[in-house]
Formats: structure tokens, C-alpha cells, sequence
């Protein structure tokens, strides 16, 4: 291959410049000389810079495609990049551009080549001249090296020098400051680059730091004891340097932690003055000092507060994003997480227990809003009204001091609550300095510090932490700001105590206190009756809800006069922050008020204020105002008249514009419902929702109707249409107009035509729901109408099986339209086909929310007449499967997962039925088997010990979940007892007595034999007649949710009870609904050990041994 002359290179250069789109292109040339060539052109100082930086990024990206392709030429251009350094000394942006190419060499080549030509550079740095162009090469090396370790040869070999060069030149007095903010940064990451190393290779971290290590902290400790307010950004740079030392270092670092903590300490303490004057009042360094003076002065206000991004370093090496706008706020930030990281050291855990006070009153400092932070919460709301974990994850002093707090009160409890309490009865009283540190050396005299020992005890004594406190109390004194601090304080106060209300009621329920919520709750109303800022108006009332969500019938006469001081906040005249965290404070107050049956003189025209509100808030803020909306209407028909009477259009309205937006319109729906259930607020809504309901469900049913292809079908139609069925069936549940009744009714033949022809699933769920409440509310119009076969039509159409399992959900109310129909229009006489398509649904079904209530109308048949509905399952069979093991088989395997008190009543009641009925059929049923592992080997078991197996589990269930709550340390319940503690535990002690009180007496001597045996030996003497099921079968086979814990009775199903199906079940006045089914269960086994002993104890000697262990906590064998 030929080589190319200079004039030649350029020429090449400038035309792969001017036609950057082929520029790959025209760089493939064919002399072997040409990327030397083009490294000569970078490093020349004779070429123009301009032209030079330009070729030098398209050098560093032919360099990184064909370095393994040139390998006789590499050292050349090593040398030359190295050489270019020098040559260009100075020329900073030459300096970037050689370090740029020079960096991704290196991350190509072996370690072992530059070890050598670094300390090279090393050595150049002696030149104070030369020492910006090394350190350009170095930070970006360390920026780019990655901290896993792949490059541990190299750094082995310069970590140790850079950082003794890198010290040698930083104690240089001509250093000027932005080189020794370099030098840092460069500290910063090379240690960054080895913290892998911590803990897995000591030996390596011993190698890089021992030299150097007590030099550098010593330097890092005496920059943190010079003026809070000179040199700032080192500052924040040695913070970001402690944090990775004491976070990442951890066992190396371990020996300097007692040593560092009170320099730290001491720090911490000097800058929260820093972020009062620069954050909270936007004040110049150089003027802060007038602030805390009492020289009535107006202050100037900074002009230069946002990180200028050309010029910080920070954000040119390192691959992190700068959190903070400023570097005072920075320097605050990092200083609370390197607080944080070693407030949770264990070897500190003595001292700072000492110190918990001091440190929180200057915590309290941090949680001072910023300007920027009132003015983003008065146009945002969200910082009010959302959830603290939410709150938390927005990166900022006040959030971070917050955390903090959190994690002191994990780990030093109730001390530290106390201490909570002080200081923030302090804040919000402004209470004066003096009496306040009158107040805390009482409290610090009362700890032991002869508990420490050694050093810790000269650092730690009496007189040292009382300083630290003296040091974090902090003051405004310049008159032209007091007032506003003080509004500030009572605000940080505020929000310090309903941040950590949950913890600090649990406090004073175990210990006295001088703190009175009572106290703090009139306090609120005082401040909400003056002339204060909004935000502090807004955090008060904030406050207590966080209060009234938690305290109880003691603090019952406190909620009516909240609700009047929070009232007026409604008004058009304050920012919407306030009027939304007042709509949800009267809400929550209502709610108590109505609870401990207080009296309060309802004011009809604030619903106005709260329709306003409704229709300016941002869709965030939305479900804040429909659940306040909820609470008044509960609250108050007068509230719901009135609601009904402004608001119907607007609601209507709103509904048009959200119907999409599924969290929004469940709260919207249930608003709806419970306007609806009074009589006089029914009318209004009704009026202006039906024209709307009625000429969308004519447009939609015509578009329907024409339309050949389903699926062509616009999906906003089809939420519109599902939307408007579920206020359907609303109005239709709550009807008791004749005129309402009139209308509604002309829209059923409509509505069965509907869902005949449709199969949206989603449509079909609300649709099905309508017609059940249709049927409940008009069967006598239904039957006149003569479209009772059209119903039936329906429900046979629900329980079709479609080829997508997916669209079983479209079946989720089959099972209650079927026992409505059943019940209403069939006079109880269920239809064959009907019954048999019912076992067929649950056959194919694998939901359990659809299994449910299908499986309750056989239930309840069972409970009626028990032998006609095993005669009748027996007489035909699905899949060559007798229908009573299709149904006893997915019934028995999901009846754990089935919710509800109605539900669970009447299932188990009719496995009561069966199991008593000793039918033989039903005895020589094989079913899967009763572990709750459900696992498909072996799994056959008889039908009545796999029914015994599940009643013993519900009996075991029902009395342990009772028995946990009841001694669960529930806060509520326990403020909202009349009587004491005492009264409380003895009640709750008396159920769980009565429980364990009746235990049965049962001789089962004759399974003395049997007791060492093991279960599945004992399983196999009996005889497996047809054991021809594959365990699940090849529908369930694999089946996650079936093969899961939650099969296990011993879970917290919590409050996800089917509410349609309980209230159809009421309807329906099924005799067992209301049962107690520990009661029923225990008369259960009481009466069939006294009437049916021996069948008993044949049955329970092939439980199990877990079933039978479960058995005996209640039952003495």
C-alpha cells in the first residue's frame, strides 16, 4: 500500500468534514500511513485549532473501529497522542480532544501498557504549568473506568501515585482554586473506581490508599472546619468524597469513623444558617450575616442561584446527573447523606444515641421550605395530597432531612419520638431559644453518659452535646424577615409532627408525654382563624388529617369546630392548593363527626365551592376531591340534595370527559351510588343523566346492529357504552320513582338484544350487571313483557365457553344473574339446561371470581335439597367426567380463594350438607387431593375427607384470623374505646377465651396404632377403586395460580370480598347468610362426634397429620 503525503490527508479530512454522511466512506482510503498521518494533524500546533478538533473526533472514532486492524502502527500513535499532550500544553480544548482519543485507546488496550506513560504524566505534573493538561487526561480516564473491577492491574499501578502526586499538588499555596477542585473530583473518582475492592480484596485497597489515606482525611476534616460560606463547591466536593468513603469503604473505613463524626457534625451544624439565607430567602453569601443580625435591613437577593452547566466540572466528568441547582443546596444535600450513612453504622450507634436531640433540632432547619418549593406547592397541589413514600422519592434537602428522620426513629424508637415531639411543640408555639434550651439540657442531664468509655466519653459528654445543641439553633433576628420565619418555623413544625403522627400516637399510648394532641389540634384552629400564609394554612390542615386518620372517640368534640375552621378555606379567594387539602379535610372530618355521632349545622352551599373545585383541579387531584365528595354525601342527605341539585350537570360533564380513566370514574361511580340511595336526591341526578343514557344507548345499539364485524367496533364506544351501563345499573338498583321506573324499563328488550349479539367483555360484565338489577328491581314488568326466554337466552349466553380464555372475565356476574333468575323469574324451579351449563362454565373456568358464584348456585341447591342435586349431577357426565366430580373437584380446589362472609357461609354450609349427607356416591368420588401444595402426583383423595380437610382449615382460620385481630395494636381502635387499656386487653382476652373454651372432648383411642405411622402409608391402604384422574387434568395441569400458597387457608385475604355477590346473596334472604361460622363449624364436629363417632374417626384417621395437628388446637383427641 501506497503513503499518503500531509497535503494529501488534509485533503481527504476536509472532504469526509464537508459530506459527513458518507464520511466512513471517504476515510476508507488505502494508504497504511494515513491514521498516523491524521495524528499528526490532531497534535500539530501549526494546523488551525478549529480543523483540528474536528478531525480529532473523527480520529477517536476510526481508532476504535480499526485498532485491532493496525497493529504496527499503535505505538507510533501512542507516542504522538502522549507527545501531543505536551505540545499543546494550555490549549485546553486540544487538551480535551488528545485526553478524549488517548482514554479510548486505553479502554482497548492491555493493562500492562500504560502504567509506564501515565506515571509519565505523572511526573509532568511537577510543572505547575502542565498540571490542568494532565489532570484533563486523568478525570477522564477515571470517569470513564468502570468500578467492577476489570481494570484492576492498571489501577493497582496509579492509584497509589496519582493519589500522592494529586495530595503533593493540592497543598501548593500558587495552586489556584479550580485546580484543586480538579484535584478533588479526581480523588472522587479514582475512589469510586476501587470501592469494589472493599470487603472481597483488602489487600488491594490496603496497596492503593494506606500511603495516603490519614493524609487525605486529615485535609478532608480541617476544609469542613474553615467559613461555611467560603470555598463551597471543595466543600461539597469533600462531602461527595466522605459519603463514598464511609458508604463504599466501609471496612476499610472503619477505624476513622469515631474520628470523623464530630468534625462532620460540627459542619452540619454551620450550614443550615447557609441554606436559610441562600435557599429559603434567595440571599447572596456575602450578605447572609445581616440576616440573623438585628439590623432591620433588606436584604439584596442572589442573582446567580442555578449551576452554570458549561463551566461545572461536576457535570462535564462524572456519568451522574447534578441533583441540586445550586451548590449550597448540594452541599446541604450531601452533608444529611453522609449523616444518614453514618447515623446507621453500628460501631456509632453509642454516641449518636447522645446525640439524637442536637441532630434532630438541626434537621428540623432542613425542613424549611424554599421559595422555589412554596411557589411549586401552591401551583401543585400534589405535594399535599399524595402519599409520603411518593413525596420521598422527589430528591431535594427537605426530603432527604425527612428520610433521615425516618431512619433515626427505626433505629433509636421512642427516645428519639420524644425528642420529635419537643421539637416540634417548639416550632409551632415559637417557642424562644432560651426555654427551649433550658428544656433540652434537663433532658440531656438525664442520660448516661458514663455508658461510654475512653475517648468517647471526653467527645461526648454533657457539655459537648449540649454545645451541639446550642450550635443548631438557629434564629432570624433581622426584623424586616421574623414574621415570615416564623410563619416558616410553625409550618416545618407542622409537617414534622404529621409526617410522623402514626409513630408518635403509638408513642402515647406506651408513655406519658407533655405533648397533647388535643393541645396541638386547637393550636391548628387558632392559626386557621389569623392572618398567616397559605402554606402554613394549608400544612396545619394537612396536619390534621394526618391526626384525625388515627386518634378517636376521646378526641371526638374536636372535629366539628376543625370542620368550621377549615370551611372558609373553600372560598374562590385562596390558591387552589388549600381549597383541595380543605375538600379533603372536610371529608375526613365528616366522616368522624357522623362516626362518634356529633352535631354539626350543615352549610348545603359548600358543595358549590367543591363542584368549583372539581371542575379547576388538575386530573391528579381529581380522585382527592370525589372521595371528600363521597364522605359529605355519606355524611349528609342534605349534602347529597344539594350535590344533586347544583351539581348534576356538572357531574354530568364530568363524567363525559373521564369516563376513560378507570380510577377516576370507580370513585366518580361510587359518588354516584350514594347520592342515589337518597330518595330525594335520586330524582335530580335522574333527570339530567337519562336523555344522555338514553340517546348514547340508542346510537350505540343502532351502530351495533349494523355493524357485521364486531371487532370493527370503535373501542372509545365501547368504554363510553360500558361506562354508561354501570350508571345504569345504578339508577335501576336505587329506583323508587314510577316515573324513573317507566323510562328504564323501555330499555331492557334493548339492553338483552345487546348482549346477545355482543362480545366486548368488558361491555358484557357491565351489561349483565344492569339486567340482574333490572330483574331484582321489575321482574313483575319482566314477566309482563313476556321476555323472560330472552333472559334466558342471556344467561346461557354468559355461560358459553369462549375460545379465548381470555374473555372469561366477560362471565364474571354469570353466576349471580343465574341465581337471580333462578330466584325471580323461574319462581326457584331452575331450568336443566341452565344447571348443566352452569357446570360446564365452571368446568372451563379458571378465575375464581367467576368460579364463585357459580358454584353458589349449586350451594345453594345443596342446602335445599341435598340428595336431588347429587341425584341429578350424577345422571350426566362433561368430557366422560360425572358432573358431580367436575363441580366437587374445581369447587374443593378453589373454595380458599372464594371471598366474602355471605359466600363463605353458604359454601360451607353446603360441604356441611354433603359430607353429613354420606351419600355413596359421593364416598367413592375420587378428587385432587386436600395438600394445599396441590401437587399432580399422587393427588386422588375420597370427596368427604378432601371436604373434612377444608372444614377443619376454615375453622382453624376463622379463629386465628379473629384472634390476630384482636390483638393486633390497631391505633384506631384502640383511641376509640371509652374505657382504659386494661378494659381493652381483657375484652379482646375474653374472645380468645370463649374461643378456646369449647374445645370438644374426643376419644380416638383406636388411632393409637396408626400414630407413627407415616400418612402416605396410610393413604395407601385404602382402596383406590377408579383412580383414573390425572391429578389437576390436562385443562388445570400447570395451572401458576392453582399450583400457588394462596391455596393455603392460612392467608390474609383482607377486605377483597365480592361486594355484588354479598349483596345479592342479602337479597336473595339465604338463611345461613348471617350465621357465625366458627359457631356452625364447631356445632359441625360437636354433632357428628356425638352422633356419628366411629364415621368420625375413620375420617380423620386418613387426614393428613397437618390437617389432624389443626384439628387438635381446637378439638382434644
Amino acid at each position: 500500500m501506497s503513503e499518503a503525503t500531509l497535503d494529501v490527508v488534509l485533503g481527504i479530512l476536509q472532504a469526509a468534514l464537508q459530506d459527513l454522511q458518507n464520511a466512513h466512506n471517504i476515510l476508507q482510503t488505502p494508504y497504511n500511513n494515513f491514521l498516523v498521518e491524521t495524528t499528526k494533524v490532531v497534535v500539530s500546533p501549526e494546523i488551525p485549532m478549529e480543523l483540528r478538533i474536528k478531525v480529532g473526533i473523527l480520529l477517536k472514532n476510526l481508532l476504535a473501529q480499526q485498532w485491532d486492524m493496525i497493529q504496527p502502527q499503535r505505538k507510533l500513535i501512542r507516542e504522538l497522542l502522549l507527545n501531543g499532550l505536551v505540545m499543546n500544553v494550555s490549549n485546553m480544548p486540544m487538551i480535551e480532544n488528545i485526553s478524549s482519543i488517548i482514554v479510548t485507546i486505553i479502554s482497548m488496550d492491555p493493562s500492562h501498557i500504560w502504567p509506564n506513560p501515565l506515571m509519565e504524566l505523572l511526573n509532568w505534573m511537577d510543572d505547575i504549568n502542565a498540571v490542568e493538561s494532565s489532570l484533563e487526561l486523568f478525570l477522564q480516564l477515571f470517569g470513564k473506568l468502570c468500578d467492577n473491577g476489570e481494570n484492576q492491574g492498571l489501577l493497582k499501578e496509579i492509584v497509589p501515585p496519582i493519589l500522592e502526586k494529586g495530595f503533593s499538588i493540592f497543598a501548593q499555596p500558587e495552586l489556584n482554586e479550580m485546580l484543586r477542585e480538579k484535584i478533588l473530583l479526581l480523588v472522587y473518582l479514582v475512589l469510586r473506581s476501587i470501592s469494589f475492592a472493599d470487603g472481597t480484596d483488602n489487600t488491594f485497597v490496603s496497596k492503593c490508599l494506606d500511603n495516603t489515606y490519614q493524609i487525605w482525611m486529615s485535609l478532608f476534616l480541617s476544609a469542613l472546619q474553615t467559613s461555611p460560606k467560603s470555598h463551597i463547591f471543595i466543600k461539597k466536593l469533600v462531602l461527595k468524597i466522605l459519603i463514598v468513603i464511609f458508604r463504599d469503604f466501609s471496612m476499610y473505613s472503619r477505624k476513622s469513623l469515631a474520628l470523623s463524626l464530630i468534625p462532620i457534625w460540627k459542619f452540619f451544624n454551620q450550614i443550615t444558617s447557609l441554606y436559610i439565607a441562600h435557599n429559603v430567602y434567595l440571599i447572596d453569601v456575602e450578605n447572609i450575616d445581616y440576616l440573623f443580625s438585628e439590623e432591620a435591613k433588606q436584604l439584596p437577593h442572589t442573582s446567580v442561584r442555578t449551576v452554570n452547566l458549561q463551566n461545572d466540572i461536576e457535570l462535564k466528568y462524572l456519568d451522574e446527573d447534578e441533583e441540586y441547582e445550586n451548590h449550597i443546596e448540594g452541599l446541604c444535600a450531601y452533608s444529611i447523606e453522609l449523616i444518614t450513612i453514618l447515623v446507621t453504622k453500628p460501631a456509632l450507634y453509642n454516641l449518636i444515641k447522645f446525640g439524637t436531640f442536637p441532630l434532630l433540632n438541626t434537621l428540623s432547619s432542613f425542613l424549611t421550605p424554599t421559595k422555589d418549593q412554596e411557589k411549586q406547592w401552591m401551583r401543585d397541589p400534589s405535594y399535599f395530597i399524595q402519599n409520603d413514600e411518593e413525596e420521598l422519592l422527589q430528591k431535594s434537602v427537605r426530603t432527604l432531612a425527612l428520610k433521615l428522620i425516618n431512619d433515626i426513629i427505626e433505629k433509636y424508637g421512642d427516645q428519639f419520638i420524644q425528642q420529635i415531639l419537643m421539637v416540634g411543640e417548639k416550632l409551632i408555639l415559637n417557642r424562644d431559644d432560651k426555654e427551649f434550651l433550658e428544656m433540652s439540657s434537663q433532658i440531656l442531664q438525664k442520660l448516661n453518659f458514663g455508658e461510654l468509655k475512653g475517648a468517647q466519653s471526653k467527645d461526648f459528654d454533657f457539655d459537648s452535646v449540649f454545645g451541639f445543641m446550642k450550635a443548631s439553633i438557629i434564629s432570624v433576628q433581622n426584623p424586616y424577615y421574623q414574621k415570615s420565619f416564623i410563619q416558616k418555623r410553625k409550618e416545618t413544625g407542622y409537617l414534622l409532627l404529621g409526617s410522623f403522627s402514626e409513630d408518635i400516637i403509638v408513642f402515647q399510648q406506651k408513655h406519658q408525654s407533655t405533648f397533647d394532641i388535643r393541645k396541638c389540634i386547637q393550636n391548628i384552629l387558632v392559626e386557621l382563624g389569623q392572618n398567616n400564609t397559605p402554606q402554613l394554612q394549608a400544612r396545619a390542615i394537612w396536619c390534621t388529617i394526618r391526626y384525625s386518620d388515627q386518634v378517636g372517640f376521646q378526641f371526638k368534640d374536636v372535629f366539628v369546630p376543625l370542620f368550621e375552621a377549615a370551611l372558609p378555606f373553600l372560598s374562590s379567594k385562596y390558591p387552589i392548593t388549600i381549597k383541595i387539602i380543605t375538600a379533603k379535610a372536610l371529608g375526613n372530618y365528616a366522616m368522624k363527626i357522623q362516626k362518634f355521632n356529633q352535631q354539626l349545622d350543615v352549610k348545603p352551599d359548600m358543595i358549590e365551592h367543591v363542584l368549583q373545585l372539581l371542575q379547576e383541579a388538575a386530573q391528579d387531584q381529581l380522585y382527592s376531591i370525589l372521595e371528600s365528595l363521597i364522605n359529605l354525601v355519606k355524611f349528609s342527605s342534605t349534602m347529597a340534595s344539594a350535590l344533586a341539585r347544583s351539581g348534576s350537570k356538572i357531574l354530568l360533564q364530568f363524567f363525559s370527559i373521564f369516563y376513560p380513566e378507570q380510577s377516576i370514574i370507580k370513585a366518580f361511580n361510587e359518588l354516584i351510588i350514594k347520592i342515589c340511595q337518597y330518595k330525594e336526591s335520586y330524582g335530580y341526578l335522574f333527570d339530567t343523566f337519562c336523555p344522555f343514557i338514553l340517546d348514547c344507548f340508542q346510537v350505540f345499539y343502532e351502530d351495533v346492529s349494523r355493524q357485521q364485524d364486531k371487532s370493527k367496533i370503535k373501542p372509545s364506544d365501547i368504554n363510553l357504552m360500558s361506562a354508561i351501563m354501570n350508571l345504569t345499573s345504578t339508577f335501576v338498583k336505587y329506583c323508587q320513582d314510577s316515573r324513573a321506573q317507566e323510562t328504564l324499563i323501555t330499555l331492557l328488550p334493548s339492553m338483552v338484544n345487546l348482549i346477545l349479539i355482543n362480545e366486548d367483555s368488558q361491555l358484557q360484565v357491565h351489561t349483565s350487571q344492569c339486567l340482574k338489577n333490572f330483574i331484582i328491581i321489575e321482574t313483575g314488568q319482566i314477566l309482563k313483557m313476556n321476555v323472560v326466554q330472552d333472559v334466558m337466552k342471556v344467561n346461557l349466553k354468559l355461560l358459553e365457553v369462549p375460545q379465548n380464555s381470555a374473555n372469561e372475565s366477560a362471565s364474571l356476574f354469570a353466576g349471580n344473574l343465574v341465581m337471580i333468575t333462578i330466584n325471580n323469574l323461574l319462581d326457584g324451579n331452575p331450568d336443566i339446561n341452565l344447571l348443566k351449563a352452569v357446570v360446564y362454565k365452571i368446568f372451563r373456568s379458571r378465575m375464581p371470581s367467576t368460579v364463585q358464584p357459580l358454584v353458589l348456585v349449586y350451594a345453594r341447591m345443596i342446602i335445599e335439597k341435598p340428595k336431588e342435586s347429587i341425584n341429578f349431577l350424577t345422571s350426566w357426565s362433561i368430557d366422560n367426567r360425572m358432573a358431580l366430580k367436575v363441580l366437587i373437584d374445581k369447587w374443593l380446589l378453589q373454595q380458599p380463594l372464594f371471598r366474602g362472609k355471605g359466600t363463605k357461609n353458604v359454601t360451607f354450609s353446603a360441604l356441611m350438607k354433603l359430607f353429613l349427607l354420606k351419600d355413596k356416591t359421593l364416598e367413592t368420588l375420587l378428587v385432587i387431593g386436600y395438600n394445599p401444595s396441590h401437587q399432580n402426583i399422587n393427588s386422588d383423595v375420597y370427596a368427604p375427607l378432601k371436604i373434612l380437610s377444608l372444614l377443619i382449615r376454615c375453622l382453624d382460620n376463622e379463629i386465628t384470623s379473629l384472634r390476630a385481630d384482636n390483638q393486633q395494636p390497631v391505633v384506631d381502635e384502640r383511641l376509640e374505646m371509652e374505657g382504659d387499656e386494661e378494659d381493652y386487653n381483657d375484652k379482646a382476652q375474653k374472645q380468645i377465651n370463649d374461643l378456646y373454651s369449647d374445645q370438644v372432648d374426643v376419644n380416638l383411642e383406636k388411632m393409637k396404632d396408626d400414630d407413627d405411622q407415616d400418612i402416605s402409608d396410610r393413604f395407601n391402604q385404602i382402596d383406590h377403586k377408579e383412580k383414573k384422574d390425572k391429578g389437576l387434568a390436562d385443562l388445570e395441569t400447570g395451572s401458576t395460580l392453582y399450583m400457588s400458597e394462596f391455596l393455603d387457608f392460612n392467608q390474609e385475604v383482607g377486605e377483597e370480598c365480592d361486594e355484588t355477590t354479598e349483596e345479592d346473596l342479602q337479597y336473595l334472604k339465604d338463611p345461613c347468610i348471617n350465621l357465625n361460622l366458627i359457631d356452625t363449624l364447631k356445632d359441625f364436629f360437636t354433632n357428628l362426634i356425638k352422633n356419628d363417632p366411629d364415621y368420625f374417626r375413620y375420617c380423620v384417621k386418613n387426614l393428613l397429620k397437618e390437617d389432624v395437628q389443626l384439628l387438635q388446637k381446637h378439638i382434644k383427641l
